[in-house]
């Protein structure tokens, strides 16, 4: 078993390859991949990806990176509705449950999906994080589900705090829900 050091090493080296830019070997499936790991080494994930990973693609002509932070996504879609301060008002009235449930509402996947489209317009790959930082009010099946919609030849590289096993999600140990049409890479 790799450690996460060697796996993230790989993982640079696997999407520099012609393989991963070419779609080679998915017959046919949407070009998803999750990158599993675990959630202790969260902190080093985002480092990684923040100062290693994007800037190894920041000079590649082939691959046009960005980082989609789901957390950041959240903010960003409080901020524009003008509820991100009342949030914590209403949250400190009526609990966090309720402020869950009315975050849920608002901030559902035709949201997500347009600020993705929005933001990785003219990119090849979209790297998604802050999975773990926004459940349970996003979903990551959902979010896979309904990128398929919108992106077919575009590469969605996932880092997920949690076990993928090919078919379902385990996100912090418990079950996220059943997902087969990415690779875990």
């Amino acid at each position: 078993m790799e450690n996460i050091n060697e796996r993230l090493k790989n993982l640079v080296k696997k999407v520099s390859s012609d393989e991963f830019y070419n779609n080679r070997g998915l017959a046919n499936e949407v070009p998803f991949y999750i990158f599993d790991y675990d959630p202790k080494e969260e902190i080093l994930i985002r480092h990684f990806v923040k100062n290693t990973f994007l800037p190894e693609f920041s000079e590649d002509n082939r691959l046009n990176a960005v980082e989609i932070d789901l957390f950041e996504l959240l903010l960003e879609s409080m901020r524009n509705d003008n509820i991100l301060d009342k949030s914590f008002v209403l949250e400190e009235k009526k609990g966090t449950q309720f402020l869950y449930e009315r975050l849920k509402k608002s901030f559902n996947s035709e949201i997500i999906i347009k600020y993705i489209e929005e933001k990785s317009r003219g990119k090849n790959l979209v790297v998604i994080t802050g999975i773990g930082k926004v459940y349970p009010i996003v979903r990551t099946h959902t979010v896979l589900n309904n990128l398929q919609n919108i992106f077919d030849h575009t590469k969605v590289l996932l880092f997920f705090p949690g076990e993928y096993t090919s078919v379902d999600l385990r996100l912090f140990g418990f079950k996220d829900n059943n997902y087969y049409r990415a690779f875990r890479i």
